[in-house]
């Protein structure tokens, strides 16, 4: 069994920091040697973000009304659950004769 330490945790996380660092500088390099003028390489990035913006805003959508939906599904199933207890409490009380609201034995 492999032993965790300081030292391995600390080489992990160095890993990730230049992989990282490397994915960047890659980003970048591929955009400035891409074949498309700055403002075609603007245009794609604006047109991408908001085709983003739009299905994620699609996506909270279809969620929220989901969501409304279970609750208003719950709400009526709790109101039903409540009548219910409500009838059976009232006809056990008024069934009851002894005037402590005890049902008789």
């Amino acid at each position: 069994m492999t032993r965790w330490n300081e030292q391995e945790s600390a080489g992990s996380g160095t890993f990730l920091m230049g992989a990282l660092a490397g994915a960047l500088v890659g980003a970048g390099i591929a955009l400035l040697v891409a074949p498309k003028s700055g403002a075609q390489v603007r245009q794609d990035l604006s047109t991408g973000y908001n085709s983003m913006r739009d299905a994620a805003a699609r996506r909270y959508r279809d969620l929220a009304d989901k969501a409304t939906q279970k609750f208003d599904e719950a709400s009526a199933r709790l109101e039903q659950k409540v009548d219910q207890y409500s009838a059976r409490t009232s006809s056990t009380v008024s069934d009851s004769s002894s005037p402590s609201g005890f049902p008789r034995a």
